[in-house]
This record gives structure tokens, sequence and C-alpha cells, in this order.
């Protein structure tokens, strides 16, 4: 290519000889002057494995997801940075360093400093490479285009997230961070819904330098984004898609160390989704890897992640295909769907398009597909699943949604609107939609999101693009958030996570909780046969059992040694009930319903967990419950005796058995007895 051309002249006529030291750098440290700052990203070799990840955080929840992959991820950057890290803060004593942050969403670090310091952090062990981390100018990663105005705000209409509100969801309690450059959070439309928490007094933060308390929007991009996601239309138009969500801010800078900073911020701040309209494009050298890698983490954390895909479809001379679509759009996504037939790695990264009113593809939208082949392009490595040309490559966009004349929120008052074109403004869309499927269910992860909105999408006119198809520059099709939770509602079970019947000396102590899935309610039944089909069986609650897991229900109505069975009928909110039994008791006569090992509570914790379990009748011998780290080392063994059937609770102060505090991370509890043995996870945190 033309560009490593002249890339490859430039280092030949270099005097600088470091090896790990990127050839771009190394050609711009020939240009600078004795003694000035640049800024870089050191990258060490050591990087977290996502299957390791991935299978850290099985069955965990977002919250308990997010700390899993944090703390696991510090604790390598911790380990492996330590030489780099107290070098340039050295250096940067003495006045030849500064802003030295380390990263644990890539294992990198970030830093400004002269140019032997950075030969000599290139040399130090565990180093993999030193790249340019260059600040690029705002406007080059901006995806939006001049559009007509248009007084009408037809995109939230034609995704149907109207009709989403009418069934009952609007966002309420999910968290969206704005990943842009700021947003004006006095905009009516937005004030009474930003995030708040002690410590930032602008709703969020910024990474762009200067005070990290400047959140303010000063060109208008992010609060437009933001009015799309989230506008409530007090000012007068209905601009966002979930207009009850909860806005957070993470102002940007132009350097990828700036975005990696923001990401790892909002999902250790609880952040349900990422939006982010800004990418980086060929042209711009971006570090694809490092991209790549940081999206994984995103997925592992159990966050939504859409991103703009740029407005470059057009100029496929400068931006050639596979490298139209930017970093980090050109990553996986967390599903990957049947058209995808070249099936490898995922990541976190929804790549949105852009449509107009008609749904006709925007001919600026960004084209696919993307390639992952490091002997292609180096900056691609470690990654090499994706070839293209030979192979399909990776089909992109993901999915296409409104971006063209799109009205929304104005930065320069508290009550104005403006009309901007792009896949800036399709991308917000997406994030919506992710709002109001996660305030339907908030368990759904970013894979089954994906696969809702993917799979009931709208044709994009053209005659290409198919129904139930996905392709290049087309993706799945138009999002249509209502068709994506009626595919929800049919296609979500009830994951039942425990029912068991306690009796007690006068009555029975009804108990149950759900993993997942969307119910109405619950009845419960009792009868003296033993078969779900019990012409004795009765229903013992008057009104629908509904609220919060986990439950309980008494019944009082019973006669001493007397065998009960219970039976509880889950109600979903659409489809077919189900009914799970019989959970024996016998008044009079203490028992339990089954060997169960209860999740911990609190989890995440900070000073004890409380770990209820229960014996059944038959358990003979003694049991035993002992905490493990991941390593399989025995921490703490918290409870044993001889196994007499019922329910125990035992409270883990999170010492080991010298009565040492554990360091924070995942532990594993683990209940053995004679008749079988269950294992779970939970997570400490200081």
């Amino acid at each position: 290519m033309k560009r490593s051309l002249i890339l490859a002249l430039l280092v030949a006529g270099a005097s600088f000889a470091a090896p790990k030291v990127a050839p771009r750098l190394a050609a711009h440290l020939e240009e600078v002057s004795a003694g000035e700052l640049v800024r870089v990203m050191v990258v060490m070799e050591e990087q977290m494995p996502q299957d390791r990840l991935m299978a850290l955080t099985e069955g965990l929840n977002r919250d308990e997801r997010r700390v899993v992959v944090k703390h696991e991820c510090s604790r390598l950057a911790d380990s492996s940075q330590r030489e780099v890290l107290a070098y340039l803060n050295e250096r940067a004593a003495a006045g030849h360093a500064a802003d030295v942050t380390s990263l644990w969403i890539v294992n990198a670090v970030t830093a400004r400093a002269d140019r032997e310091t950075i030969e000599r952090v290139s040399t130090l062990p565990g180093v993999a490479s030193v790249d340019w981390d260059e600040e690029v100018p705002v406007e080059l990663l901006e995806d939006v285009v001049a559009g007509p105005q248009d007084e009408i705000v037809w995109g939230v209409t034609k995704i149907r997230a109207p009709d989403v509100w009418n069934a009952g969801f609007n966002g309420t309690g999910i968290i969206v961070c704005v990943c842009d450059g700021g947003v004006n959070y006095n905009h009516v439309d937005l004030k009474d819904h930003m995030w708040t928490k002690t410590g930032y007094p602008n709703h969020g933060k910024s990474f762009a330098g200067g005070d990290p308390n400047d959140t303010m929007d000063y060109n208008g991009h992010g609060t437009h984004v933001a009015g799309t996601v989230a506008s409530d239309g007090t000012a007068g138009s209905q601009c966002g898609v979930a207009p009850n969500a909860t806005i957070m801010i993470a102002k940007l800078g132009g350097g990828a160390g700036s975005w990696f900073q923001a990401w790892e911020w909002a999902v250790t701040e609880g952040a349900d989704v990422i939006t982010q309209s800004w990418s980086h494009k060929y042209q711009q050298y971006p570090q694809y890897g490092l991209y790549r890698a940081a999206s994984e983490k995103i997925l592992a954390a159990g966050v939504v992640h859409t991103n703009s895909t740029g407005n470059q479809g057009g100029q496929t001379g400068p931006y050639p295909i596979p490298f139209n679509i930017p970093a980090p759009a050109n990553s996986p996504p967390p599903w990957l769907h049947p058209d995808q037939t070249l099936r490898e790695g995922k990541a976190g990264t929804i790549a949105v398009g852009s449509t107009q009113s008609e749904d006709w593809r925007v001919s600026s939208s960004g084209r696919g597909p993307s390639c992952w082949d490091k002997d292609r392009l180096s900056t691609l490595a470690p990654y090499d699943d994706y070839h293209y040309d030979p192979g399909m490559g990776l089909l992109k966009p993901d999915v296409m949604a409104p971006g063209l004349g799109i009205k929304s929120c104005d930065f320069r008052n508290t009550s104005g609107y403006t009309s901007k074109s792009g896949t800036s403004m399709a991308t917000p869309h997406v994030a919506g939609a992710a709002a109001l499927l996660l305030d339907y269910l908030d368990t759904l992860p970013p894979a089954q999101i994906q696969k809702a909105l993917e799979l009931t999408a709208a044709v994009v006119a053209g005659g290409v693009h198919k129904k139930g198809k996905k392709m290049n520059d087309y993706g799945a099709g138009r999002i249509d958030v209502f068709a994506a939770l009626e595919l929800l509602k049919k296609s979500i079970g009830i994951d039942l996570k425990y029912f068991r019947a306690a009796a007690l000396e006068d009555r029975v102590r009804l108990a149950w909780d759900c993993e997942s899935g969307a119910y109405a309610g619950f009845n419960v039944y009792r009868g003296t046969g033993a078969g779900a089909a019990d012409a004795g069986r009765e229903r013992l609650n008057a009104e629908l059992i509904t609220g919060r897991t986990p439950f309980a229900y008494e019944d009082r109505d019973v006669v001493a040694v007397t065998t009960y069975n219970y039976w509880l009928e889950v109600i979903p909110v659409t489809g077919k009930a189900e009914l799970f039994g019989p959970a024996p008791a016998t008044p009079g006569v203490k028992t339990a319903y089954a060997f169960a090992l209860e999740s911990s509570y609190p989890n995440p914790t900070t000073t004890d967990a409380t770990i209820a379990f229960s014996l059944p009748v038959g358990v003979s011998g003694d049991y035993e419950l002992a905490i493990y780290d991941l390593a399989g080392r025995r921490v703490r063994t918290l409870d044993a005796g001889a196994g007499t059937p019922g329910r125990r609770e035992a409270v883990w102060n999170l010492a080991d058995d010298a009565g040492r505090d554990v360091a924070p991370g995942v532990y594993l509890y683990r209940l053995s007895a004679s008749n079988g043995s269950a294992v779970r996870r939970m997570v400490v945190t200081r």
C-alpha cells in the first residue's frame, strides 16, 4: 500500500533505533525538538486471555461481572506494569515524562515522554511495543455529516420505540454512558435524568485533559447523541428512544489512551450501555488490536457497546475495503449471525450503519467487511481469525438505524433542538433500543440484545438486502425495537434457581428465586398426591404473587404430621405457564426440599457474606462448607458437621482460617455431603 511505502521510507532514513518502537513513532521522533514530550502507549506482552474472563464471569450478573473483569485485569496490570510504571514515574519526577497512566482494559501504560525515555522504556522486560498515541482532531473522529433540517423526529417512530413505551418500558434504571465530546447536562430534555454520584459534580468525568469535572459540551455532537438516547421532550420535541434512561458522561480526548480510560471508568462506575459515535479511521493509523482487546473486556463485563461505523463509505480509495469500517466498530460483535459462516472470536462492539426515512442505506455509511489478518496489517496483531480475499472477513455493519436529518438536543441553550446526520446519529438509536430491552429484562446479556435486534430488523431498501439476512454494507437491517421486544418475550424462559418447602411446627414455609426470565407472577398449589396432575391439588394464593425475587409464602392451614406436596406455577409475561415441583413437607417434622447451595448475599461483598444451604432427608455422614480461591487452594472451612436435614446459614467474615483478611477477588464456595456437592462463586471487593 502507498502509505506503507511512505512509512518505510521515513523509517529507513531515521537514525532512531529501538526495535519495539512502532515505525510511525520512530519517524515522528526524528521530527520533534530535543526534550519535547510525545504521547505514547506502552503495551505489555502479557494480555488477559478472553476465554479465561468469559469462564470466570459465566453465570454472574452484570454488577458481578464488571467487578470480576476489573479485578482480574487489574491484577495482571499491577504485576506486569510494575517496572514500566516505576521507570516512567521516575522520569516524570525529573521532567522527562508526564501524565503516566496505567490501563487495565488493554494492559498498557500511557504517558507523554521524551525521546530518550521512549527508547529506554521500550527495552524494559515485558514490553511488547511502544506506539504513538496521537491526538487526532475531534472533527476527524466524529462520525457526523451535514444534513437537512427536519422538524419531525422520525427516527424514534421508525424503530417503533413508542410501542415499547406503551408496553411499559422507557429505559428506567438503565445507565447509558455517552462517550463523546461532553454533554450539555442543563438541557431540560436531559436535566432530570442525568447520572449522579458523590465526587462527580457534573454527571461524569472528562478524559480530555484539563479539569476532570469539565464534562460540558462545547461543539454540539455529544449533546445531540445524548438527546437521541434519552431526550424526554420537555422542551417540546420527543427525540429520545429511551426517554427515562440515565445519561452518564465520559468526555473523550483525541488519543486512544483517553478512550480506554473512559471505557474502564464506565465499566467500573456501573454503565449498562456504552455508546460512542467517535471512531479511529484507517488514515489515522489506529491500533486495531488494542481496540479489539478492550472490546473483549467490555463484553466479559456484560456491558452493551454500540459504536458508529463512520461516514467514509463512499471513499474506498483512502479508506479501502476491508479497512473502510473504523475502530472499534471493526471488532467482532457479541453474537455471530448464521450468515457469518466464518465463525471465530467474539468481542463486544455492535457496529451501526445509517439509513434515511424511507429505509434506504445512506451512501456515506461505513462499508464492510472488516478483516483480522495480522500478516496483512501489523496493527491487527495478535488477532488472525477473520481473513478476507481469500475468506469472507467479518460482516459489517451489524445493524442499521436512522441517521439522516435527525433532530435532537442543541448544546447552545437549554431548550433548543438541531438536526445532524451520520452514523453518529444512528448509533444512539441502537443504544436507546438496548436500554429499552434492558428495562424489560435487566439480566439480558449483550449477545441476546444484539441477536433480538438482528433477527427482527427491517429490510433496508435497494433490492439487495433481504429479510432475515445479514450482509456487508446493510448489516442485518434497520432495527425494530418493538419487534425485538416481542421476540424476547416469546423466547426467554424462566430459569428457576430453587423452590423448596420447609416444615415448621404449625406451618410450611415456601421459598423460591429466579435466575433469569420475565415473569408476571406466581401461583402456589398444594396437594397430597405426588404427581403434577394430582386431582386433589388446590391453589393457595387468592391473588397472583408478584414483586421482586427472592419470594416466600407461608401455608398456615395445615395439620401436624401430615405430608403435603407443593407446586409452584410460574406465569411468564407472555407464553405458556410452567409448573415446578412437587416439594414435600410434613408440619411438625422439619424437612428440606432438596440438597441446595444458594447464592451468597450480598454479592459482591465488602464486609461479610451470608451463605444459605439445605440438606435433604437421607443425608448420611458429615457435610462441609468451605471457601477456595481460583487456584483451588482452601481459604476457609466455614461450616461442617453431621448431615442432619434442614436449612442452615453460615456467615463468612472475609478472613482465612488464620484470621487474616482475604484479598479482593473471586472466590468459590463448595458444599459437599454424602448425596452430592455444589459450587458457586462470589466476588470480594474492598
